[in-house]
């Protein structure tokens, strides 16, 4: 009995461990970073809540260009990102957005952009996003990610 119920606990260790690595490999990843910003809600969102201004916030961005409702945005290296916006709450101060093509390891690249208020002289911008990680792991994407966030986050609260 004994040896069969360490068979048992090994085979369970195994399953558990080989679940936890396909998590790891599959499914979809999402990102969400914040940060706290020393200005009104409606100055922070006049400048984040246009489509067309990364370029003013985010160091990584060198010029943004907007046609319809898609930007295209030329990075500081040369590469180019298209993204589509898919929907906007100006009242909400949130929009979202869908990469459609660009040199990030995403695909089916979903992102919403919002600031609340958090009294008179502070706001949070949040940049959350889902998506299939494209060329490595889950975890590698994420990280990326995260750091073109934090990138243009950070940039935020250093220019309030």
């Amino acid at each position: 009995m004994n040896k069969t119920f360490s068979t048992l606990v090994i085979c369970g260790s195994a399953l558990t461990a080989s679940c936890a690595h396909m998590d790891s490999m599959d499914g979809q990843a999402s990102v969400t970073e914040s940060v706290k910003v020393n200005a009104p809600v409606a100055e922070v969102w006049a400048l984040v809540g246009e489509f067309n201004d990364l370029n003013r916030w985010h160091p990584a961005v060198k010029l943004s260009k907007q046609v319809s409702d898609r930007r295209y945005l030329t990075l500081q290296d040369g590469a180019e990102i298209v993204e589509e916006e898919t929907s906007r709450d100006n009242n909400g101060m949130n929009y979202s957005y869908r990469i459609l093509s660009g040199p990030l390891p995403v695909e089916a690249y979903n992102a919403t952009i919002s600031v609340t208020s958090m009294g008179d002289s502070q706001s949070k911008v949040t940049w959350q996003s889902t998506f299939d990680a494209k060329g490595m792991s889950r975890p590698e994407a994420e990280a990326v990610i995260s750091g073109v966030y934090r990138g243009g986050l950070d940039q935020l609260q250093r220019m309030y």
